[in-house]
């Protein structure tokens, strides 16, 4: 049987540049080790779409350059306030944003 578990680092090589990336709402369960791996393999030309609402692993993932453009309803950091990557891109006109509800 082949084993189904692989280490983060394995998980990130899977994702490649200009590949469309689902990621989880908010702060909560969200996989960190796969994610820093992603920024350090310096992936990019992502699309990235937040399930529910787009939280830190949104804003981390923007703010290293990974990201082109994102599908979303909201991109915020919950209880911590706004997403600073998010707005400092898009107001930069870095970010192709398309807003869903």
């Amino acid at each position: 049987m082949e084993e189904k578990v692989v280490s983060a680092a394995q998980a990130a090589e899977l994702i490649e540049s200009g590949m469309h990336l689902g990621v989880g709402s908010g702060m909560d369960m969200n996989p960190m080790p796969v994610v820093r791996e992603i920024i350090k393999n310096r992936t990019s030309n992502l699309t990235l779409t937040s399930v529910l609402t787009g939280g830190y692993v949104a804003d981390l993932l923007i703010g290293a350059g990974c990201v082109t453009s994102v599908q979303f309803p909201q991109i915020v950091m919950d209880e911590f306030g706004l997403a600073p990557q998010f707005r400092n891109y898009t107001e930069a006109g870095k970010l192709l944003i398309m807003e869903t509800i």
